[in-house]
């Protein structure tokens, strides 16, 4: 039986190394049984009709974003945040209420307004943990694509301005904007004058073009806009994400959680308009406790008290509670760096978790090691202190 302590600590010691790599690792699965949402329909595609399926468990960006410690402070009440996409459904339950719409916004053939919307303010369910950053906000629906989805640049553009004029606080763009477009310049301009914060894409929302070749990135953003980049729950971008110009910020995009267009079932999605979805859900949140902040400060405000990295990360306790710092070189604290694609990146990645599979495994064997050679000598003593002269006499 005594034997048998040994072999114990070993197999003990071998659990706790192989528990290593799961842990550097922390990266979280997808909601795999939800229906994925269309980013547009083909031209014999019917319209979105299916609910969704119900959802009990909260999405993991609430955790990862400190949704539950912020809503103390604040949830968006009174700020208008348009999302200028395929229109927003009115029967949407976790939005009910508190949509207006613009035009022919008003329903949703594809689906994907009213995703983003969720995203943004939408409420909480009962028996469902999924909620919008900012729940208790209000939606402002403006078509910014044709009925299907089919990208229309000039109608964004047309659709941002319209937003800035309806009363919007936050302006989400659902695809990416040309900062050298003439007619982005002049939404730029309007929405600037009604004191709105536009939020956009800093890529595309699709994967990379088919037939091996990668897509061209997206264009640089107006300088005035908030542009965002999609992350992980590993706080990393998607491998093949689309490209990009320039970005102001990341936000999570990956495996994000919505209401689809119709009733109070839930889909996934992807894409950098799903993380400025969130990132304008957030600006709600500061609107709503900082009345006294313009959209310039807004957005300085989200850049400022956002962790550093390679690009800021979201942080909306921190925008909403914390102090913004002046500009200048940011403060040393415990950082969730993003991690841009490209090779670097990933080795980089690569040896951190090589690193920490070889040191615990080292460390553990060499406690094995010391465990075997004194629990046994430990035992014939009856677990007494020894001394020099009885190692030396048992030697010889």
């Amino acid at each position: 039986m005594r034997r048998r302590t040994p072999l114990f600590v070993c197999a003990l010691a071998v659990a706790a190394a192989t528990v290593v790599p799961a842990q550097a690792a922390g990266a979280a699965d997808p909601p795999v049984a939800l229906p994925g949402m269309p980013e547009r329909l083909a031209p014999d595609q019917k319209c979105t009709s299916f609910a969704g399926r119900p959802l009990a468990d909260a999405p993991w960006t609430r955790r990862a974003l400190g949704l539950d410690q912020v809503w103390q402070l604040s949830q968006g009440q009174g700020v208008t945040v348009a999302v200028v996409a395929t229109g927003v459904s009115e029967t949407v339950s976790v939005l009910k209420g508190r949509v207006r719409a613009l035009g022919d916004a008003r329903g949703d053939c594809v689906g994907r307004g009213s995703f983003l919307a969720g995203i943004a303010a939408g409420a909480t369910a009962p028996g469902q943990g999924f909620s919008g950053v900012a729940p208790q906000a209000r939606i402002l629906a403006v078509r910014g694509t044709g009925t299907r989805g089919e990208a229309d640049p000039g109608r964004m553009a047309d659709g941002v301005r319209a937003a800035a004029q309806g009363g919007a606080d936050v302006i989400v763009a659902g695809a990416p904007l040309d900062g050298a477009d003439p007619r982005v310049r002049s939404a730029m301009a309007a929405a600037a004058r009604a004191d709105a914060l536009v939020v956009v894409p800093a890529a595309a929302d699709g994967a990379a073009a088919d037939g091996g070749g990668a897509a061209p990135p997206a264009p640089a953003p107006p300088p005035q806009a908030l542009a965002v980049v999609a992350t992980g729950p590993d706080g990393a971008l998607a491998d093949r994400a689309p490209g990009f110009t320039r970005a102001d910020l990341s936000a999570p995009g990956v495996a994000l959680v919505g209401p689809g267009p119709h009733g109070d079932g839930k889909w996934t999605g992807s894409g950098a308009s799903l993380a400025a979805s969130v990132t304008a859900g957030t600006a709600a949140l500061v609107r709503a406790y900082h009345p006294e902040l313009d959209a310039r400060q807004v957005r300085e405000r989200l850049l400022r008290t956002a962790y550093p990295g390679d690009l800021p990360a979201l942080d909306p306790y921190g925008a909403v509670a914390g102090s913004a710092p002046e500009a200048g070189p940011a403060p040393a604290v415990e950082t969730r760096a993003v991690r841009l694609r490209g090779a670097d990146a990933t080795g980089a990645a690569a040896r951190t978790a090589a690193l920490l599979v070889a040191v615990g495994s080292a460390g553990a064997v060499l406690a094995v090691a010391f465990l075997a050679a004194v629990v046994p000598r430990g035992r014939r003593r009856g677990w007494r202190a020894g001394r020099f002269g009885d190692q030396a006499a048992g030697g010889s």
